[in-house]
Parts: C-alpha cells; sequence; structure tokens
C-alpha cells in the first residue's frame, strides 16, 4: 500500500474496529461539530456535498461528516466532488485517488471534475475559486435533479486556520466589516455560479432556476489545522500533499510572486507570531466571529429600512431606474449612517453596482445624498448612475 498515490485509506483505517463506535480525539471532536451542524434537521430531501480537495482538511471533513450523518442522513444522499485544476501533471491521478477514497470510505457517489482556469481579473486563486463551484454546483444540481431532491448543502473543510488567513487577505483589500467577518459560517449558495449569493447581483438571482436550493456549511471554522491532521491520522487515512501551498511552488502570481494566500501562510503569520509572541489566528478567527455577527445586525436592520423606502417594490423589474422614498421614515438623517450605507450598497448591487469596483469612498457619497443633502449632482458608480430627485434616491444602470 505504500506505493498508491494520496489519499488514501491505509491498513489501518480499514480496521472495522476503528468504524464501530464512537471516534474520540481529534477525529471525534470533528465528528461532535458536525452533529451539532446537522443538528436535528430532516434530510431527505437533501443532497450533503463534501468538497474534496484529498488534502488533510477535507478528508478529515469528510470522514467526520460520514460518521456524523449515520443514521440521520439516506445513505444515497452523501456525495463527494473533486475538481482537478490541471495545474500540475500529478493532479489528475491525485484527484481519482481522493474520489476512489471517498468510496471506499461509504460515500454513494465520489465525481471528479476537470477545471481549465480561464484568466480573469480575479487572479489565479479567485479564478480557480469560481470555476471550481461553477463546476460543483452543476454536477451536484444534476445529481439532485435526477434523485428528485429540493436542496443542496455543501460542506468545506476551512479550519480556524484559515480563516485567520482570510482576515489578512480581506484587511488588505478593503477595511470594512463585511471584509473582517472573512468566510461566513452558512451562506446561501447562487444556482448558476455557486458563489454566495450577497457576491451576486439581483439580475442573476432572478434569472436562476430555483427548483433546487443550495446552501454552503463551513463547519470547521472553529476547528485548528493540526486538528485535522491527528483526525487523519486517527482515523488511518493518508491525505494528498498539494505543493501548490509552498512558496517554492510554481504557481505565481502574473508578477511572479507566491500565490497571496500562500505568503500570508508561510510569511506573515510565522512574522506576526514571532512578533507577538504568541499565535495570532485565534484573535484573528474571533474577530472575524465578532465581524459577522455584527455585520449580520446591520443587515437586518438595513433590509428593514429599503422594505419601508423601497418604491414600487411590487412592479419593479430588474434594468429599471430603482428609487428609494425616504419620507415615509420621518427624519431619514436619524438612520444612523452605517444602517444607511448598507441600504444604499444593497439598493445599488439590485439596481446592476458591480461589487467589485464599489469603494467606501463610493458608498459614502451615495449616503451623503440623505444625510448630507447640499444641492450635489448625479454620482457616477460601477454600473450604476445615483441622483437625487424631488428629495428619492434614483439608482439607474449605465454600461460603465
Amino acid at each position: 500500500m505504500t506505493d498508491a498515490i494520496a489519499p488514501y485509506i491505509s491498513a489501518t483505517g480499514r480496521s472495522k474496529e476503528l468504524w464501530n463506535h464512537d471516534a474520540g480525539g481529534a477525529l471525534g471532536g470533528i465528528q461532535l461539530v458536525l452533529k451539532d451542524c446537522l443538528g436535528d434537521d430532516d434530510y431527505t430531501d437533501t443532497l450533503l456535498v463534501v468538497a474534496l480537495s484529498g488534502g488533510p482538511d477535507s478528508l478529515a471533513l469528510a470522514a467526520g461528516l460520514l460518521r456524523a450523518a449515520t443514521r440521520r442522513v439516506p445513505a444515497g444522499n452523501l456525495v463527494a466532488l473533486t475538481v482537478d485544476h490541471e495545474w500540475r501533471a500529478e493532479s489528475a491521478s491525485e484527484a481519482a485517488a481522493a474520489a476512489k477514497c471517498a468510496r471506499d470510505l461509504g460515500y454513494a457517489q465520489a465525481k471528479v471534475l476537470r477545471a481549465q482556469i480561464p484568466e480573469t481579473g480575479a487572479g489565479p486563486e479567485g479564478s480557480a475559486r469560481e470555476m471550481r463551484w461553477r463546476l460543483m454546483t452543476r454536477a451536484a444540481l444534476s445529481i439532485a435533479r435526477e434523485r428528485k431532491l429540493k436542496s443542496i448543502h455543501f460542506f468545506t473543510g476551512h479550519t480556524l486556520d484559515d480563516q485567520a488567513e482570510t482576515v489578512l487577505l480581506r484587511l488588505g483589500r478593503g477595511a470594512s466589516l463585511l471584509a473582517l467577518s472573512a468566510m461566513w459560517p452558512v451562506d446561501m449558495l447562487d444556482s448558476t455560479s455557486g458563489l454566495p449569493r450577497r457576491e451576486e447581483p439581483l439580475e442573476n438571482s432572478v434569472k436562476n432556476d430555483e427548483d433546487v436550493l443550495m446552501w454552503i456549511s463551513r463547519p470547521l471554522l472553529g476547528v485548528r489545522r493540526e486538528a485535522t491532521h491527528e483526525a487523519c491520522r486517527q482515523a488511518g487515512l493518508i491525505p494528498a500533499h498539494d505543493p501548490t501551498n509552498e512558496l517554492e511552488s510554481e504557481a505565481k502570481t502574473a508578477a511572479g510572486e507566491a500565490l497571496p494566500r500562500v505568503a500570508i501562510r508561510q510569511r506573515v503569520l510565522p512574522e506576526l507570531r514571532r512578533a507577538l509572541g504568541q499565535d495570532p489566528a485565534p484573535a484573528l478567527a474571533r474577530l472575524a466571529e465578532q465581524a459577522y455577527s455584527d455585520e449580520m445586525y446591520l443587515q437586518v436592520e438595513a433590509a428593514q429600512v429599503l422594505d419601508k423606502v423601497f418604491m414600487d417594490e411590487a412592479t419593479w423589474d430588474v434594468g429599471q431606474p430603482l428609487r428609494l422614498d425616504f419620507s415615509g421614515i420621518g427624519k431619514a438623517r436619524i438612520v444612523p449612517r452605517p444602517i444607511l450605507r448598507r441600504v444604499m450598497y444593497r439598493a445599488g448591487r439590485w439596481a446592476g453596482m458591480r461589487a467589485g469596483d464599489v469603494t467606501m469612498e463610493h458608498l459614502e457619497s451615495v449616503t451623503d445624498l440623505v444625510h448630507d443633502w447640499h444641492g450635489q449632482g448625479p454620482l457616477d458608480l460601477p454600473g450604476v448612475k445615483v441622483s437625487r430627485e424631488n428629495g428619492q434616491i434614483v439608482f439607474r444602470k449605465t454600461g460603465n
């Protein structure tokens, strides 16, 4: 078995005794986290999908979920999907090994999806993420519809350490509360792109076929990476090693530098640890958790305000001017600025504003049309023009 291509199950992992009782240790901890994630919901009509790379995090997730789902989820509703990005010569054989490992563990289906990464403005990592989720969404929808299931629940193996890295990545790209919240524990997914709904314009959601609802859970955000490695050892699982996670990897940015996440993992966090005299990852992950909680509160408040000020909501359609009338909520300037910014952001996204190009300065300028009105002219934002007309805030889609 020593010549087998990782990931695979070792002789220890194939022992029936290992699987005849609840695990203790790291694997048991992950199993408990996943039992809590599954809760008491009925999964008869739900497809559970593990995003399986073959590394220790996703492998520990796959093993733990299989244990947690026993007697809770119909066996045929558990599947694993592996995406081969074709970045390395050996990636095809490793992806095939990951699918075989999932089937050996007991997954009803395990498929390999091939991805050729197009050049986009998102960089290598972002482009790979977009393609990966588009492929997995398509494959999961096909399986769910074939089985006449009503929903799909994806699971990823992102850990506390991944969350800490994501906080630093997001800080470098935009220091907002939303950026600090990093990866959310649960997200509703767009059924075409596979990306979180909050990242998609309303136009995409309206066009989507919503016969099958999609969710994603990241249940291991409170689990350390070392625990997933230990869980694999405990379960007799031999994970694959991805050299693209190393600084010396051939996978580089267009400028020839290490991929951003790799640089943060291998350079920035170790330097922070040395400078602070302690591991910064738990504090960064707590910051993300607190930011997520605060962001959720502000989003709910913003949704309630938007519901009151959105004119012609019943008849409005994508592409039409979107009007907000604040006269119905008393003194609009009393609405706290953080909530009003989110109202403007959500309205702008519905009207066609491009999220990736919007800055805090843009949102502040739109908010000033209510909070600091002194006759400003129309504002040109990425994808929309915003103006104040007869006391109303009007968003019009543009080609800019």
